[in-house]
């Protein structure tokens, strides 16, 4: 049976520990593989291309790490790790149940939580998403452990929203969705589609944006027995 993938990352970080204790010589290999990865895909780049780019001879990758996918799976181990761990989703289940925040607060504050995590590390999650088309047991541990427990959190905090008359009586899971669509789409035009466009936009700007289209819609509301807009 295929090694799970967390308990592959769960092995590599007792080998290396923290990138902290990694030789030169590795961090630069593993830099070199994040820039590559990235902008090729991990199928596209050599390990030739990948030592010249660290500096290195491309042995001495072979004498740090047995296979390409060795150094693919130690890139991803501390990010992967971080959003794992169960402090990842009390941190989001904290906001989510605090009760002096409206549903709008709650939103916001969650929204900018994870896309601080995203944007401190773009570039390896940029690879995940790469790499989990072409890597079952990274998506995987992607959905078991990462979507599937978000979403779950989410459902609660919807279903509870519903109860107390805040939001509509619609199908939890397609508010829970339509949330999670909004900002991943968020991320992809920002660092995907448009990063030129999207990276002079005031982000809370933007996000108190999407908020308000994700709670009010973008339809004007209107007296439809007069015809006239409404002001509310």
């Amino acid at each position: 049976m295929e090694q799970k993938f967390e308990d592959t990352l769960s092995k590599w970080l007792e080998e290396i520990k923290e990138e902290g204790d990694m030789t030169e010589k590795q961090r630069k290999i593993l830099e070199a593989s994040i820039k590559l990865f990235s902008e090729k895909g991990f199928h596209a780049s050599s390990t030739s291309e990948i030592a010249k780019e660290a500096g290195v001879a491309e042995g001495t990758i072979f004498r740090h790490f047995k296979t390409k996918k060795d150094i693919l799976v130690t890139l991803l181990a501390p990010l992967f790790m971080k959003l794992l761990s169960p402090y990842i989703l009390k941190d989001v289940k904290r906001i989510m149940e605090d009760e002096s925040l409206s549903a709008e607060e709650v939103l916001k504050k969650v929204f900018k939580n994870r896309l601080d995590l995203l944007e401190k590390n773009k570039d390896r999650i940029k690879i995940i998403f790469q790499e989990a088309t072409f890597h079952p047991e990274i998506k995987e541990a992607i959905v078991e452990h990462i979507a599937r427990q978000a979403r779950a959190i989410a459902e609660v905090f919807v279903t509870k929203k519903i109860k107390e008359g805040e939001f509509r009586d619609l199908p939890t899971f397609t508010v829970v969705r339509t949330a999670f669509s909004m900002m991943l789409g968020y991320v992809f035009f920002k660092y995907a589609l448009f990063p030129d466009e999207t990276m002079s936009l005031d982000e809370d700007v933007e996000i108190d944006t999407m908020i308000d289209i994700f709670l009010n819609g973008v339809r004007k509301k209107t007296d439809f027995a007069a015809g006239h807009p409404l002001d509310c």
